[in-house]
């Protein structure tokens, strides 16, 4: 594939930019190949995907660009916000913002790198080993579904009470500021809980995950339990009555979740801690300013 080939890129707006950058590199001989991974190359992007672009050059050509200059690249839009990652010594990845508001993830790699396994869009190839290898990596990977672990959930629930439980610490000392901190990692283990009782199947920790791999639990919760998630994960926490009424809220779903997975699970739902832990919120309480 010694030419240059761009008519399967998708009419999406993003294409105007694929093809300026992708003419200008192809004209380089240090470029040998050029291709598009992501959602643009799987058919499911749309006018707010990020382009996932991929440059494959020599090893003795890699060090090179680490620094490119962008304005040579891109000629019709300006790099506005840029970070750098390190993909080891064989790859890198200038994550881009550009003034036309796209994401342009412009990931450069040696050719002695094996490309990551995803579908791909090649748009040119010079090497034909690497082609081959292009070939090889150009599918779709299907991430197969995590069963449920009764002692997994146990110890999620177990995780969420001993987490709430530190509240009356943080507002003892006036640290109000970090409660929505702890509220937001509570809120990883409802909609994980969530997820569960609604696919019967796991979706892991959701710290982990990427907007993509997140995109299907958001999906899911959209559904069931439908826009309640939102009301309750979105409720207001601009003062201190709001914040206990939050904690309280988020404390209130996982004891009703929990008791079904539990029951569905097999698991002893720890109800003597979460006792404990409304005792002693319920005394300490009784001392705010509310």
């Amino acid at each position: 594939m010694q030419t240059l080939s761009l008519e399967m890129l998708p009419a999406l707006p993003q294409r105007a930019t694929i093809v300026q950058v992708a003419s200008t590199l192809w004209e380089r001989d240090d470029v040998l190949a050029l291709w598009v991974g992501g959602s643009l190359a799987s058919g499911n992007g749309d006018v707010m995907s990020d382009v996932d672009f991929r440059v494959a050059v020599s090893p003795q050509q890699l060090d090179a660009w680490r620094q490119p200059v962008f304005e040579h690249l891109f000629t019709q839009t300006a790099v506005v916000g840029h970070s750098f990652i390190s993909f080891g010594d064989n790859a890198f990845l200038h994550h881009l913002v550009f003034s036309n508001g796209e994401i342009f993830d412009f990931f450069v790699q040696s050719t002695e790198k094996l490309p990551t396994a995803e579908p791909l869009m090649v748009l040119g190839c010079r090497s034909e080993p690497f082609q081959r290898m292009l070939d090889e990596q150009n599918r779709l990977i299907v991430k197969e579904a995590l069963p449920v672990v009764a002692a997994t959930v146990e110890q999620l629930v177990v995780d969420f009470w001993i987490s709430t439980h530190k509240h009356r610490k943080v507002l003892f000392r006036d640290l109000y500021l970090l409660v929505p901190l702890g509220l937001s990692s509570e809120a990883n283990i409802i909609m994980r809980l969530w997820y569960i009782q609604s696919k019967s199947e796991d979706c892991g920790d959701l710290r982990q995950q990427t907007i993509h791999s997140f995109s299907q639990v958001a999906r899911t919760l959209g559904r069931s339990p439908g826009p309640d998630a939102l009301t309750m994960l979105g409720a207001p926490i601009r003062n201190l009555p709001e914040l206990c009424s939050t904690i309280e809220l988020h404390r209130t779903i996982v004891a009703n979740v929990g008791r079904e997975l539990a029951r569905k699970y097999g698991f002893t739902y720890p109800a003597n801690l979460e006792a404990m832990v409304i005792e002693n919120w319920q005394r300490f309480k009784s001392s705010l300013p509310l």
